[in-house]
């Protein structure tokens, strides 16, 4: 799937490549550059972070580890970022993260409109994979709607409310 037009840097149709133009001057591999694959091997790899680094019976990551990364780093400057993970903002008015998730949930979100978020106190992990920047990176109503981070209070809500959540996955 096309990812955007690229009328500055590329002057192509991005399709099938990485779409940030730092990782892509690199060949297409940078660790600043977020993550590429499927909604199910993201599904995968989340449900291995809320697992504390634990995946089909083998331990990948210490859980140690994951309690350090997956912490606030800085709080006493209200700075909501962990190592490589997002933490809900001190403000609530900043919706970065669910607002019905807990203080101990953590996520990334993506440029291009892709979002993951873990709430360990609720056993939940969500994967959204869309694409905010196509046809242009000028379209920001996924951010602006808050879209990524209302889909995950109304999962929140109908766990709360013992709710059946149907879902699909387009593949």
């Amino acid at each position: 799937m096309a990812t955007e037009y690229d009328s500055l840097f590329r002057k192509v149709l991005i399709h099938g490549y990485v779409h940030d133009e730092g990782a892509a001057m690199l060949g297409g591999i940078s660790g600043h550059a977020g993550l590429f694959g499927t909604a199910n091997d993201l599904m995968k790899l989340m449900q291995m972070y809320l697992q504390k680094g634990s995946y089909g019976s083998k331990q990948y990551i210490k859980p140690e580890v994951l309690d350090i990364c997956t912490a606030y780093q800085f709080p006493d400057e209200k700075n909501r970022r962990g190592i490589g993970f997002d933490k809900k903002d001190f403000d609530p008015n900043i919706k970065n993260g669910p607002s019905l998730a807990s203080e101990k949930s953590f996520g990334r979100s993506g440029f291009t409109g892709t979002f993951t978020w873990i709430d360990p106190e609720l056993n939940l992990v969500y994967v959204v994979l869309s694409n905010r920047v196509y046809p242009t990176r000028l379209n920001n109503k996924i951010s602006a709607l808050n879209t990524r981070t209302e889909i995950g209070n109304h999962i929140i809500k109908s766990i709360r409310e013992g709710i059946q959540v149907k879902y699909f996955v387009n593949q």
